[in-house]
């Protein structure tokens, strides 16, 4: 495990307080201010003490909501929690303009009022931009860092080729750069990102997936030739999800289900999550919280379970068949 890394194996994923990710769209569809709350302090009582969010979630709202509930709890609690942020390049949401200094300190400078903070833990690019030279996002983020407003920097949602060009840029530059490494990860694509993941181990960089559930679907809560409900994740983001559900890997999953019911007593996505955990190119998993309360019953039920290298393997070999099938 990378030495930076003493949070936890569960990092708390924010991406639902208000809205479902940065779709300003949905904004209004996610997590309302009570059960946000509710899922932070259910966090913090299972140990998970690092928060990940972003400007963009909920057009904001789920930074506004972490800053109320830091406000509204006591220092006692507050004390432990950790915090992680990230500024999308110009393009994502608005006209293509230079991801460099001026444009994260702006950028930084809302999360930070938002949050009510003055510091977090990590800052993270939320996906990369081709169109600015590295050199120009790393040296924002760098001074950033250095003016103690936060720990550590990353990225999200970068290939092998960005991530490799990103930490050669940083040797360049005499700056230590990328610490942290946040894509999409989870057993429906067991072999996505093995680069990556090669990469952060081999030097020294925490993998942190999220999506490990892809969007509920290791939840078996979706059934094959069944239209999902039109309030679930799946009918309003299914974010390519739904075109990976094929008979085959539905097969995968309710092999998933009756292995995790049967012989650990937990639900499937449990072990799904369980998986991740025994991975050993995963730092710490992000999770999002389910609808219902307990919200977090799953990353508490995950942690109990114990699996073998065999397990592992032959949980994997499930998905990887049904993925090589597609």
């Amino acid at each position: 495990m990378p030495p930076i890394w003493s949070y936890g194996r569960f990092v708390l994923g924010c991406g639902t307080f208000g809205g479902i990710g940065g779709s300003t769209k949905l904004v209004g569809r996610g997590l309302d201010e009570p059960l946000a709350f509710a899922t932070m302090d259910e966090a913090v009582g299972l140990g998970i003490t690092l928060f990940d969010t972003a400007e963009r979630y909920a057009d904001g709202a789920s930074e506004i909501m972490i800053g109320r509930w830091l406000v509204e709890r006591d220092s006692a609690v507050t004390d432990r929690v950790r915090l992680a942020t990230k500024v999308a390049p110009p393009d994502v949401d608005g006209p293509s303009g230079r991801f460099d200094a001026a444009f994260l300190e702006e950028k930084f400078l809302g999360s930070l009022q938002r949050l009510g903070v003055d510091t977090v833990e990590f800052l993270l690019t939320h996906a990369p931009d081709d169109g600015t030279p590295i050199e120009e996002t790393l040296e924002g983020l760098e001074a950033i860092r250095a003016s103690g407003h936060c720990r550590y920097v990353g990225a999200c949602n970068v290939d092998a080729g960005q991530l490799t060009a990103a930490l050669d840029a940083a040797e360049r530059l005499g700056i230590r750069g990328y610490q942290v490494v946040q894509n999409g990860y989870s057993l429906l694509r067991p072999q996505d990102d093995r680069a990556v993941r090669s990469i952060c181990a081999e030097r020294d960089l925490a993998f942190t997936p999220f999506s490990p559930l892809a969007g509920g679907a290791l939840t078996a809560k979706y059934q094959r030739d069944v239209t999902p409900p039109p309030d679930s994740r799946m009918a309003l983001r299914p974010d390519g999800v739904d075109e990976l559900l094929t008979p085959a890997v539905y097969d995968a999953i309710d092999r998933l289900r009756s292995d995790a019911e049967r012989r650990h007593g937990v639900e499937c996505g449990a072990l799904a999550l369980a998986w991740l955990l025994h991975h050993r190119e995963v730092t710490a998993v992000v999770t999002g919280p389910a609808r219902g309360s307990p919200h977090l019953e799953l990353a508490a039920r995950a942690v109990d379970v114990v699996l073998w290298d065999a397990d592992f393997a032959e949980i994997e070999s499930w998905f990887a068949s049904a993925a090589a099938s597609q």
